[in-house]
C-alpha cells in the first residue's frame, strides 16, 4: 500500500492550473481559504461549530465530557482528564461512496 501525502502548495498547484492563474495568487487564495476554516473552526462563542461544505463534507468541533476516572495504560495510575474539545470531519455523499468501493487486491 502506497502512500501520497498533498500539501498547502501542491492544492495550490491544482488551483493554479484549473484557474489559469498564477502560483502567487493561487497560494494567496488557498492559504486565506484555510485560515478562514481555521479561524471558524477556532470560536469560542459555541460549544459545537459545524462547516458544512456540499459535496466535500463537513468539519465539526465537539466538546468532549471529563473524565475524572481515567487510567494511565503505562503506570495503571488514575488521573483526571479535563473536558476538552475535539474536531471530527464526516466526508460527504461522493467521497464516502469512492471510500467504500472495493479496492482491487490491496489487502
Amino acid at each position: 500500500m502506497t502512500e501520497i501525502t498533498y500539501t498547502k502548495k501542491d492544492v495550490a498547484c491544482k488551483l493554479q492550473n484549473r484557474l489559469d492563474t498564477t502560483l502567487y495568487a493561487a497560494e494567496d487564495i488557498v492559504d486565506h481559504l484555510f485560515t478562514i476554516l481555521r479561524d471558524m473552526l477556532m470560536e469560542d462563542s459555541a460549544d459545537k461549530v459545524r462547516i458544512e461544505i456540499r459535496n466535500f463534507g463537513v468539519f465539526e468541533v465537539k466538546p468532549t465530557q471529563a473524565k475524572p476516572m481515567a487510567r494511565n495504560p503505562k503506570t495503571n495510575e488514575i488521573v483526571h482528564v479535563p473536558a476538552r474539545k475535539k474536531t471530527h470531519f464526516k466526508p460527504g455523499k461522493i467521497l464516502r461512496d469512492f471510500l467504500k468501493t472495493p479496492q482491487d487486491g490491496n489487502e
